[in-house]
């Protein structure tokens, strides 16, 4: 089938410019640049497709192979949104990539979806509902998942010798907290916290290509690299494909996780803790994840194509929201 996109705009939050009126997130700076230099590397090697990426000027120009990449750039005092959308109108499609922290995921896709460009990302309902920690366990169980029981902090948790604290919004380790004495926490900041028991396990992550009819590829079956210390997790990058010898018990999670979950399209990254007993699902993150770097290298294929088919104005109905309706 003929591919009417050839024109993509990626536009990655931290930099992209989301925050060229501001310091630069220097904690998410590394995942943010991995995932910027997979999506890119795999959609120039597809042919005909040329690329126009969002760039904060203050940051060093990422180097490409390719006479098919663009820099748009975005400087201090400009409307970083309104660059945006002046960015969008040159192009047939809009990758966008951002933490779901503040909304600011489900309003990107928002922004983009405004433009009448082609949105590669999955429904708003689906990132609403993902977005949420506390709101994405409550479905996942109520589907007959396995996942962590979680509740808003101040609530009653399940009982346990530890508990994990974390913004109900947040992105990778970020703010997540292992606390011994529940009753004695206090928030650093404000904000809708969430309070889990601690799960012990393998730290791991899935890989998935989801279609408009809620049928999933499982592209990867990854290892996460997570460390304690201090009283919190922190991240280390994703070890890619490290996992496939679970991928017989992880498939029919990863189809359970797409019909719990209508609205999901595209890539969709869930973390997990595995176990002896099974896989117990901490999260499912709508879009792009770090996940995704090395996957084009590890399947020895290019996962952006297929990516991109779905979204393919060409194909009847792909990549509309009301598809899950």
């Amino acid at each position: 089938m003929e591919n009417s996109l050839r024109r993509i705009l990626v536009c990655e939050y931290v930099t992209g410019g989301a925050l060229c009126n501001g310091p630069l997130p220097t904690d998410l700076m590394d995942e943010a640049n991995a995932m910027v230099a997979a999506l890119v590397g795999d959609l120039v090697a597809l042919e005909g497709i040329h690329v126009t990426l969002c760039w904060d000027n203050r940051l060093s120009p990422p180097s490409f192979p390719s006479d098919r990449v663009a820099l748009f750039p975005v400087a201090p005092g400009e409307d970083p949104e309104a660059r945006w959308r002046t960015a969008a109108a040159l192009c047939d499609a809009v990758w966008p990539i951002a933490p779901e922290s503040d909304g600011q995921l489900g309003h990107v896709a928002a922004l983009f979806r405004n433009t009448g460009r082609t949105v590669v990302a999955c429904a708003s309902d689906a990132i609403a509902l993902a977005s949420s920690k506390t709101a994405t366990a409550a479905r996942l169980a109520a589907h007959g998942i396995a996942t962590i029981p979680t509740v808003p902090f101040g609530t009653m948790p399940s009982p346990a010798v530890r508990h994990v604290v974390k913004p109900d919004d947040g992105a990778g380790c970020l703010d997540t907290f292992i606390v011994d004495d529940i009753a004695a926490w206090h928030p650093p900041h404000s904000g809708r916290w969430i309070v889990q028991p601690l799960v012990e396990g393998e730290a791991c992550s899935l890989s998935m290509l989801v279609d408009a009819a809620g049928g999933v590829r499982l592209l990867g079956c990854n290892r996460q690299k997570v460390g304690r210390g201090d009283g919190s997790f922190s991240f280390h990058g994703v070890e890619v494909g490290a996992m496939e010898h679970r991928r017989a018990a992880w498939e029919p999670l990863a189809r359970a996780i797409a019909a719990a979950i209508p609205g999901l399209i595209g890539y969709v990254a869930v973390d997990l803790i595995d176990r002896p007993d099974g896989p117990v699902v901490v999260e499912v993150n709508p879009r792009l994840s770090v996940g995704y770097s090395g996957l084009s290298r590890v399947l020895g294929w290019n996962p952006a194509r297929d990516i991109l088919a779905l979204f393919n104005t060409t194909s009847a109905d792909a990549g509309r929201e009301g598809a899950h309706v």
